[in-house]
């Protein structure tokens, strides 16, 4: 297994146009920066949103569903193409992924907790690029995370990463003349310029991410918010490029 670990969160907008449709060749420029990580002998998990996006483009609920069915529906239409994308996308580059889906409920209980962490330790000995998703199918409002950068912070501290990179459409945690802070290591460095507003078609917003970051960044994880949209921006910030908001907490 490598050495390393790198966590990616892949927010929705990041590969969804402004209709909420999947955009297949930002996943395909993802997936190769993900390929060169390799070829540098980093370990890759990959924690991507994108299903109900995926879901859209397939079928049209029922109007008659109320909120939860209409997302269960989009779900688990949408998660088989998802993983077929990034799953063709992969193996034209000779990688090989896996389908990790889970739920709030794993974390919570030690015994899934474990089971969870052996699995992801398993693909990655297995030199496999595991692919995380929550489970929409099955969670309801009390049972969900608050969105998946709060996953990718769990799935990070599981795994003991050396680097946690949040993708968004934005260029970093901005202050109030709108400069991206380029270092943060407390809250007050930005807790009075976030907002809690959130995404257009997904469920975080900018609030979350710091508080993921932080968290992470407490646990001794470096994090960073960034612009997924950047050419190699992942590669760029991981070969030390200050790109976006990186957050360093002293232990």
């Amino acid at each position: 297994m490598s050495h390393k670990i790198i966590v990616i969160k892949i927010g929705t907008n990041v590969i969804t146009n402004n209709q909420g449709l999947l955009e297949e060749s930002v996943i395909g420029k993802l997936a190769t920066q993900v390929a060169a990580l390799k070829r540098k002998h980093y370990g890759v998990i990959l924690v991507t949103s994108g299903a109900m996006g995926a879901g859209r483009s397939l079928v049209k609920p029922s109007l008659k569903l109320n909120k939860v069915e209409t997302r269960q529906v989009l779900a688990a239409v949408g998660q088989i193409k998802l993983a077929g994308i990034y799953l063709s996308r992969f193996q034209k580059l000779g990688i090989s992924c896996a389908q990790v889906l889970t739920c709030k409920e794993d974390f919570r209980d030690k015994k899934h907790y474990l089971n969870m962490k052996s699995c992801l330790t398993a693909l990655l000995k297995s030199d496999l690029v595991p692919i995380v998703n929550e489970n929409d199918v099955v969670a309801v409002e009390e049972l969900m995370f608050t969105d998946n950068d709060e996953l990718a912070g769990q799935i990070a501290a599981m795994v003991k990463a050396d680097r946690l990179i949040i993708l968004t459409t934005v260029d970093g945690v901005k202050d109030n003349r709108g400069q991206v802070i380029k270092e943060i290591k407390k809250q007050s460095d930005y807790q009075h310029f976030v907002t809690t507003e959130k995404s257009s078609f997904g469920r975080g917003g900018m609030s979350a991410k710091c508080a993921t970051a932080m968290r992470s960044a407490k646990l001794g994880i470096k994090t960073h918010i960034m612009n997924g949209k950047i050419q190699n921006g992942i590669l760029k910030v991981v070969a030390g490029e200050k790109i976006g908001t990186v957050f360093t907490v002293t232990r």
